[in-house]
């Protein structure tokens, strides 16, 4: 378990079994390593990572859900400790490695739950990839194309902040993510600044590429899909949780009051109660 994972964890009353443990595997995808971690049995869940996460985002809540479901955290390439390809990224090339991932563990359908990035990389997987995908579990992310290009280039300060800059700087970015401060301890600072510093090129790519799914493809998702959000997101506002619950038919909406960018970190037993609900795990 990280450093974040056992801060949050310890607050934290969970039904997981005790034999639900997490074990870090490596498997080849297109001749690629690809880093993951797994725990338990059951259904698929492939967890697709934020830009500025990994496992360590996903901590509190990976065990209580491998009790009733085989998850699976693989470090997208580009990212953490898999292979990092001098390749242009983008979500349509993320996609081919996550059904790459699944062929190597033969996994023909899978529920994808992501965050942020990984909630659009998972939007993208819906859209264009259907046949792989059971469900939808989206976290503070959708993955709309912009309307209209960017103008310019992102601010250098930023693009230094989270690419790898200092410690302190990569502390301050924290603290946006989340509503509360007491979370982004200085050891969490270090992790995600190593954690950055490995996947600066991926990264910087990604900032810029966004999402990729038009509003005519979010609205041709069929899967089912929950959507949920901080209420005090200051990196992806909340009324894009509204605009994707509208776009996705049938889709289940849960906005967590007092949380910003990280509600499975901020509010871990509401958004256990609201992804086991959907899961249909009874707690």
């Amino acid at each position: 378990m990280t450093i974040l994972g056992a801060l949050v964890a310890l607050t934290v009353m969970t039904a997981a079994t005790a034999d639900a443990q997490i074990v870090e595997r490596q498997t080849t995808v297109y001749d690629f390593d690809i880093h993951y971690s797994e725990v338990g049995t059951g259904p698929p869940i492939v967890v697709l990572h934020g830009l500025w996460g990994g496992r360590n985002e996903w901590e509190p809540v990976i065990e209580p859900i491998g009790s009733d479901h085989r998850v699976l955290i693989p470090d997208l390439p580009g990212f953490g400790d898999s292979d990092k390809p001098l390749a242009n990224f983008h979500n349509a090339l993320l996609a081919q490695f996550v059904i790459g991932f699944m062929d190597a563990l033969d996994l023909r359908r899978v529920t994808l739950a992501g965050h942020a990035m990984g909630a659009n990389l998972a939007t993208f997987m819906a859209a264009h990839h259907g046949d792989r995908v059971e469900r939808l579990i989206l976290v503070d992310g959708a993955g709309y194309q912009r309307d209209e290009p960017r103008r310019g280039p992102l601010p250098t300060p930023f693009v230094r902040t989270v690419t790898g800059s200092t410690i302190a700087a990569t502390k301050t970015f924290l603290r946006r993510r989340v509503e509360n401060d007491a979370l982004v301890t200085d050891a969490w600072a270090e992790e995600a600044f190593v954690r950055w510093l490995k996947s600066a090129d991926a990264i910087e790519q990604m900032l810029e590429v966004g999402g990729e799914v038009t509003a005519e493809e979010m609205r041709g998702i069929q899967v089912p899909t929950l959507i949920v959000w901080g209420r005090e997101d200051g990196v992806s506002n909340v009324a894009t949780a509204d605009r994707v619950h509208a776009d996705i038919v049938g889709s289940q909406l849960v906005i967590l009051d007092g949380s910003g960018h990280l509600p499975q970190l901020e509010k871990t037993e509401e958004f256990l109660s609201a992804v086991q609900s959907f899961l249909g795990v009874a707690r």
